[in-house]
């Protein structure tokens, strides 16, 4: 009877520490792509046999024939920048940043590595950082005025400074949050917009690496 309880009692905690793993396995991918989706200014890199040089002109071609969302291509040697025209920019219009890079030793296939970046423009992106210094200098000023006055037995009011920096970036993370859903349909215009003047399907292969 022991033997035969033991038996069950393995057995269904075998059954239910499969169960755990599959479901971990069944999980961790949508918690990998929740993660990413929480990226303020997400990344993609895939490679191209096409040159730096026949990308700058297919992009630059592409943006001359695209109407009415004409974008703005800029950048210096093999960086370029694509921002939407100033009368539709908002706060939260995003730009592409593209960085191509030739790797030697690779086949003819993957000559080309290109990397993408999708985020705010750069005054925006300022702002942001400016915000979370400042908030950290804020919160270190008022943990070592608290410690101090702790330590001579005075009123600890630095405490008071740095308690709501948390909550303050809490907000700003949230609100950076709300810009990239507002930008979310423009960010996959950015996407297909690099698509088509490449002629691939670039940025799901990106996506699924």
């Amino acid at each position: 009877m022991t033997l035969e309880l033991g038996t069950k009692v393995t057995y269904h905690l075998g059954a239910f520490m499969v169960g755990v793993h599959c479901n971990r396995c069944i999980l961790w991918p949508h918690i990998i792509h929740r993660m990413s989706e929480l990226d303020f200014r997400p990344r993609f890199r895939f490679r191209t046999p096409l040159t730096p040089e026949t990308i700058k002109e297919r992009i630059q071609a592409a943006a001359r024939s695209e109407q009415p969302r004409s974008l703005s291509v800029g950048g210096v040697g093999n960086h370029l920048t694509l921002q939407f025209p100033h009368a539709l920019q908002r706060s939260w219009t995003p730009q592409m940043d593209i960085d191509l890079e030739v790797e030697e030793g690779m086949e003819a296939d993957d000559r080309t590595m290109v990397r993408c970046q999708i985020g705010p423009l750069p005054s925006i992106w300022m702002l942001f950082v400016g915000g979370y210094l400042a908030l950290c200098v804020f919160a270190l000023l008022g943990i070592s005025m608290g410690v101090s006055q702790q330590i001579v037995g005075s009123f600890a009011w630095g405490w008071w400074v740095a308690m709501p920096t948390p909550f303050l970036a809490l907000g700003l993370w949230i609100l950076a949050q709300e810009g990239k859903r507002r930008s979310r349909e423009e960010m996959r215009f950015l996407k297909h917009f690099v698509d088509g003047a490449l002629g691939c399907d670039c940025f799901a292969l990106a996506e699924a690496a």
